[in-house]
């Protein structure tokens, strides 16, 4: 399992407020903030870091995603409005799709350093 992912970003500020905004629906919140680190995460899981990157260095990988697991539906839904109201560009809407899998209901946006992430629900029952 991986513990935890992180994301260099060109504007640390703006980044943080973006993730702090667009991740409060899936309940990960701003746990700790310094100059060169910005830990998310619940009290007990600080699954997600942001750190400022040079000017001079690739922050964007091809194919390359983070996906959050989203608490519900309407969670998925909250992510993508926020996200997109925040800078973030909508990759894949919000909705179903069964070519991934029956249970699954998502969204896929890039944030403003052109990130690309994911909210997941995967609808069990």
């Amino acid at each position: 399992m991986i513990d935890h992912t992180s994301l260099g970003v060109r504007d640390y500020d703006r980044a943080v407020s973006f993730y702090i905004a667009a991740l409060a629906p899936l309940g990960y919140k701003l746990q700790r903030l310094k100059p060169d680190e910005a830990a998310f995460g619940t009290l007990q899981d600080w699954g997600f870091f942001l750190y400022p990157a040079a000017p001079d260095k690739s922050i964007i990988g091809e194919r390359n995603h983070v996906a959050f697991r989203a608490p519900s539906r309407e969670a998925v839904a909250a992510f993508n409005r926020i996200a997109t109201e925040q800078g973030g560009k909508q990759v894949r809407p919000v909705g179903l799709r069964p070519d991934i899998g029956p249970e699954y209901f998502g969204t896929v946006l890039t944030d403003p350093d052109g990130h690309t992430l994911e909210a997941v629900f995967w609808d069990r029952g």
